[in-house]
């Protein structure tokens, strides 16, 4: 029972910080359309950390859930892919713009 609570709460919370995803995105389409809001991005650093770890984060669930012996060989290739692309473009972030 706990843990099933435990799932459904996670579950909740990770749906809200996709839409917030989506919401911080076009918020800095808002502010900038193209390469303005790069310019926001480096003016505050705090929120381009935390959606870098947020990706790194995010990184890791997936990793847990690819090793899920349950899942499907679409689903595991699906996470593996989503995992180096996640992986590429923090480093191209880091590369580029510094941490």
């Amino acid at each position: 029972m706990r843990k099933e609570a435990l799932t459904s709460i996670g579950a909740v919370i990770l749906a809200f910080l996709a839409s917030q995803h989506h919401t911080l995105h076009m918020l800095l389409l808002a502010v900038g359309v193209g390469g303005a809001s790069m310019s926001f991005m480096t003016t505050f650093p705090l929120i381009r950390r935390a959606m870098l770890l947020m990706s790194l984060l995010m990184v890791v669930v997936i990793l847990y859930q690819v090793r899920d012996p349950k899942r499907s060989l679409p689903m595991r290739i699906t996470g593996g892919v989503s995992i180096l692309v996640t992986l590429g473009l923090v480093a191209w972030s880091v590369l580029q713009f510094g941490f």
